[in-house]
């Protein structure tokens, strides 16, 4: 038996090793109950509003993180005259940068820089769709915690997206900032709907049961 540990999900594993073997990825267990509890705590710097609000949680780092697509497809929107708003939960190296770049489009209006919080989980429920624009990722926790609360997501191919998000919990954009852009209108235009009701006990009872088959084969041999 051999064991992998994915960092990129399975899709980016068998691209990047090129294995003809049969790769089982098994993601973290969710802890929904606590997810779900928190998210009814009341919250007062931003309130649901008619606009359409896009959620973006975690580092605000540009290498991975690449919130700069963000900023540059907001400027396209702005141009359009839409409206909308983007909340921006987390901190990183590169706040700084971001900061300066949305003043310089005069998007202040637009997005708005939160900081890092303690519990990040009512910033769901004001939000019409979770927005992720990386250039790569592991399979991200935030998708999980998204389609957890009924969020749908908007975000770019990365890890297992396509697999798991598109014509299910929401759309997969390409990473380019035009792409970025049009998604963003679509959503903003037509809204982003789930179309299948995500299932938390079952998600974990899956990984579970992968976790018992590995315990159990532990003791085999390498093929």
């Amino acid at each position: 038996m051999k064991l992998y540990i994915i960092r990129h999900g399975e899709t980016s594993w068998n691209k990047e090793k090129k294995t003809k073997q049969s790769v089982e990825v098994i993601h973290n267990l969710i802890d929904y109950e606590n997810i779900i509890e928190k998210s009814k705590e009341q919250i007062e710097d931003v309130k649901k509003s008619e606009i359409y609000t896009f959620l973006n949680v975690g580092r605000h780092t540009e290498e991975d993180k690449r919130l700069s697509r963000i900023i540059e497809a907001s400027k396209l929107l702005k141009q359009d005259n839409l409206k909308f708003r983007i909340v921006m939960i987390g901190t990183g190296k590169d706040d700084k940068d971001y900061k300066k770049l949305v003043s310089k489009y005069s998007l202040q209006d637009q997005i708005l820089f939160l900081g890092q919080k303690s519990n990040p989980y009512p910033y769901f429920k004001i939000a019409d769709s979770l927005l992720t624009t990386s250039e790569h990722e592991g399979f991200p926790v935030v998708y999980i915690e998204a389609m957890t609360l009924g969020l749908p997501i908007l975000t770019t191919e990365v890890s297992d997206s396509k697999k798991v998000i598109q014509n299910k919990y929401g759309i997969v954009t390409n990473k380019d900032v035009d792409s970025i852009y049009k998604a963003m209108k679509l959503a903003i235009n037509q809204g982003i709907h789930n179309e299948e009701t995500f299932n938390c006990e079952e998600y974990n009872n899956q990984i579970k049961q992968k976790l018992n088959i590995l315990i159990n084969n532990c003791g085999g041999k390498d093929e």
